[in-house]
Order: C-alpha cells, then sequence, then structure tokens
C-alpha cells in the first residue's frame, strides 16, 4: 500500500528516485534522500512536507534555485489539472493560486521546465517478495493542455 503511494505521488516519486540515485529535473526537494535501509525506503511527513512548497514566497524562493520557465505542479493532479507553466516571476503568485483552486488541498511543488521532452510510461508489475517485472511501455506525448490524448504502445 505504502509503495504504491510511494510510486503514484509525484513528490514521493520523486524523492525514491533521488534516493536511488536516478537523476532527477531540478525541483523544490531536489537536495532530499529518504531513509533507505536496503529493502525499504521510508519517507516521513516532515521529509515529504521538504519538498512541497505552500506560498508565494516558497514558490520564489525555490524558483531562485531552480531558475525560470518552470511549472507548478499539484502533487494530486492529472487529467491536465493542477498544472501550470510559469515563464517569469510576475506570473508565478497568479499561477500558483490557480493550482491550489483546481487541486484543493493537494501538496504543490515547483519543476524545472522540462522542453522537448517525451512522456514515457512504463507498466510494472510486483509482488510482496520484492519481485519486479516491466511489462511493457508506452509513449504519451500526444498532449493537448498537458492531458494525453494517445497512448502508442508495441501491439
Amino acid at each position: 500500500e505504502r509503495a504504491m503511494w510511494a510510486l503514484g505521488d509525484k513528490i514521493a516519486s520523486s524523492i525514491v528516485a533521488q534516493t536511488a540515485d536516478v537523476p532527477t529535473l531540478p525541483w523544490s526537494g531536489s537536495d532530499l534522500k529518504a531513509q533507505y535501509s536496503g529493502k525499504k525506503i521510508k519517507i516521513s511527513s516532515e521529509l515529504f512536507k521538504k519538498g512541497c512548497v505552500s506560498t508565494v514566497e516558497e514558490c520564489l524562493a525555490a524558483v531562485k534555485k531552480i531558475g525560470f520557465p518552470v511549472m507548478v505542479k499539484a502533487s494530486e493532479g492529472g487529467g491536465g489539472k493542477g498544472i501550470r507553466k510559469v515563464e517569469n516571476a510576475e506570473e508565478l503568485p497568479t499561477l500558483f493560486r490557480q493550482v491550489q483552486t483546481e487541486v484543493p488541498g493537494s501538496p504543490i511543488f515547483i519543476m524545472k521546465l522540462a522542453k522537448c521532452a517525451r512522456h514515457l510510461e512504463v507498466q510494472l508489475l510486483a509482488d510482496n517478495y520484492g519481485n519486479a517485472i516491466s511489462l511493457f511501455g508506452r509513449d504519451c506525448s500526444i498532449q493537448r493542455r498537458h492531458q494525453k490524448i494517445i497512448e502508442e504502445a508495441l501491439a
């Protein structure tokens, strides 16, 4: 149950990736790593909150480290909701509030914009014994307003 949360939540999954030394885009929690015991990764609520921004001032502080352009993202957003591209400091307050309004109560984070990127997804299957396999991958790059329109996969 916690594993599904840790990999499904945008903030938690970024922390898991960083803990495993997988490169990530710069974001508001770039320096965070979870406790790792060799088999289990523990993400405390305090660590999780360190990756979040809850005010415009915290957004600006994160952007100073990351640099524009950035994406303001709701961790619980999806389907094109709770995500805004921000090009400069003047538009940040308005766009931050739009994300807050679209996904009320969701943790929010800032991530560097990845220009000319592809949206690839991999389907994984795992059990309680630590076994995991990749079933297949798909390209979800065809989008409108940050919402997938077509998912392409091998037949």
